[in-house]
């Protein structure tokens, strides 16, 4: 049915029920964002289910400090991927989340085709050195990562002891090793984006990294139990709950968010895919959602131990689980008593929600009703791919035509009022090789601005064309202001993409990084947002994912939307 839905041209049935992009670009929205079934790492891991992916140690040549290589073999499908690790201990000084780090404890590689001696060697060679490194075109992914300061040594001591971690001493962002970056899409020579996808398995859009992380949890897991059992013939290894439950930790800064502002289509597609899955969701039929309100029930039960887990654990400025699991209440009450006897109940939950509940109990709301259907699950990954990453500017197009696509960006106006409109520029920095941020007339780099400021521009097209005639060609008002080229071309190839723009101003004094971050981690699968400053966030990744181990055994992938340590919330 949904296949015919999203098929059928030009009328689209679900046009009327995605929201508008007043509505969902909203800056406070996409930072109230989760997971979802479509989230990376969930469409990665559904998929090595139903593919009956396997995953072996191929080598392991570690020693009792975690000093060593080690190779893990994937068989998906019609491809056998390899993934290289690359393991030492570093002085705890050199441990750092910053680009500008020089060494890491674990360095990997995520390579496709045979691994003989001479192409080994390559590896060892050149994926330490990571920036300054050289990988060959059938290399996916490289990656790298620290120790944790806090957990790693003591759940090495754990397990040689001959007992689990505490849940309540490793907390809600649970880890042993915390990842750094994972390079892809030709970086350092490396397979294209368009050569990744010639590999099946891998071809969706983040699937590679994904499957890089979830390699790097194992390896973690792997580690930490190796390294037990060398210590203590009484060791232990880690529970089937803690192997599901540990994740990679992860930290972003501002370096993520002119990525959304560079690539709109690529946004368009992030939010269109979550926007179709919604619209499915409220549109179910009566009887197909009387007997999926149960399910719906489950979800938010679950939710609900999650934010009682963290109580009032301080996480602004997005919304302490405390205050959201009272919201999270008043919704379970809400469905309970229910009669569901619209034409579409699903909608009318929906309905309910946006007029009484904040946007972060609207977003676990939208993850737990877009998890009752799998039917786009396939169409997803299709709808994600973007074949044209550059625009460029139509100089023959009528400007009059352009001055009408103008007038989707009439939000722009409101933003440049505002008092503090210019207040940053972004930089990118030499020495910390990531965007930085400086106050306009005080700090220098003015002169190498980077171009993230989409309100500004637009306002000063929209004056350029002014006075323009209609039918005029626009590389008239080229010829006139030639540094317009890029905000032309941005304009006029975002023309029919509903959701490309986010209604911010990079530049506003009271800009907040972190909710474009936090979008950007939800569609990652990231569950734990954990603000640092108003700049940079920290997260667990794949925590709540199954162990390799477990593959074969599962018949099917349900996405854990709320992970538990074991002890500290439902089995």
């Amino acid at each position: 049915m949904v296949t015919a839905m999203l098929a059928r041209q030009p009328i689209d049935p679900l046009a009327a029920w995605r929201r508008p992009a007043a509505e969902v670009m909203a800056p406070e929205r996409l930072g109230a964002a989760r997971a979802t079934r479509h989230s990376f790492t969930a469409s990665l891991l559904r998929r090595a289910v139903q593919q009956g992916w396997t995953v072996t140690v191929e080598r392991w040549a570690v020693d009792s400090d975690g000093v060593g290589e080690a190779v893990y073999r994937v068989d998906a499908e019609e491809c056998t991927l390899r993934f290289v690790v690359l393991s030492t201990v570093i002085e705890e000084r050199l441990r750092t989340d910053r680009v500008i780090a020089s060494a890491w404890d674990v360095t990997a590689a995520l390579v496709d085709g045979p691994l003989d001696a001479a192409r080994m060697e390559h590896i060892r060679a050149e994926v330490p050195r990571q920036e300054q490194g050289t990988a060959d075109p059938a290399t996916l992914v490289w990656t790298r990562g620290n120790r944790s300061a806090r957990f790693f040594d003591y759940v090495v001591e754990c397990l040689a002891a001959g007992r689990q971690p505490s849940a309540n001493l490793v907390g809600s962002s649970p880890y042993v090793l915390r990842s750094t970056a994972y390079y892809g899409n030709g970086r350092f020579g490396m397979a294209t984006y368009d050569g990744v996808r010639t590999r099946r398995p891998v071809a969706a859009p983040y699937r590679a990294q994904m499957l890089a992380a979830w390699l790097f949890r194992e390896f973690s897991c792997d580690l930490v139990e190796h390294m037990a059992r060398c210590r203590s013939e009484a060791a232990v290894p880690l529970s089937p709950g803690w192997r599901r439950g540990l994740g990679i930790g992860n930290a972003t800064g501002l370096g993520m968010v002119p990525y959304v502002i560079s690539h709109p289509a690529v946004l368009d597609r992030w939010v269109g895919v979550r926007e179709t899955a919604l619209a499915l969701a409220r549109t179910t039929s009566r009887d197909r959602a009387v007997a999926r309100i149960p399910r719906l029930h489950s979800h938010l039960d679950r939710a609900l131990s999650w934010c009682a887990a963290r109580g009032d654990q301080p996480c602004a400025p997005f919304q302490d689980a405390g205050s959201l699991g009272s919201e999270l209440s008043l919704l379970r009450a809400n469905l309970s008593g229910a009669r569901h006897n619209g034409r579409h109940p699903l909608d009318d939950v929906w309905r309910w929600a946006e007029d009484n509940l904040g946007l972060e109990a609207q977003e676990v709301l939208f993850g737990a009703l877009t998890d009752l259907d799998d039917t786009l699950d396939e169409q997803a990954d299709a709808m994600l791919h973007v074949d044209h990453f550059e625009h460029t500017a139509d100089p023959v197009a009528d400007v009059g035509q352009l001055r009408t696509a103008l007038c989707s960006y009439d939000w722009v106006r409101d933003l440049l009022r505002a008092r503090g409109a210019e207040h940053w520029f972004w930089y990118y920095s030499r020495d910390n090789e990531e965007p930085r941020r400086g106050v306009r007339g005080r700090d220098p780099g003015a002169g190498v601005e980077m171009p993230v400021d989409v309100a500004r521009g637009i306002a000063r097209l929209a004056a350029a064309v002014a006075g323009r005639p209609d039918g005029e060609p626009v590389g008239a008002t080229l010829i006139a202001a030639p540094e317009l080229r890029s905000i032309v071309a941005r304009v006029q190839s975002c023309a029919a993409l509903p959701y490309a723009e986010v209604r911010d101003n990079l530049l506003a004094r009271d800009f907040l990084p972190l909710q474009l971050q936090r979008f950007q981690l939800a569609m990652y699968g990231a569950c734990d947002y954990v603000p640092q400053s108003t700049d940079w966030v920290r997260v667990t990744l794949m925590n709540g994912t199954p162990a390799a181990a477990e593959l074969p055994r599962l018949r099917r992938y349900d996405h854990d939307l709320f992970p538990f340590l074991p002890g500290r919330g439902p089995s």
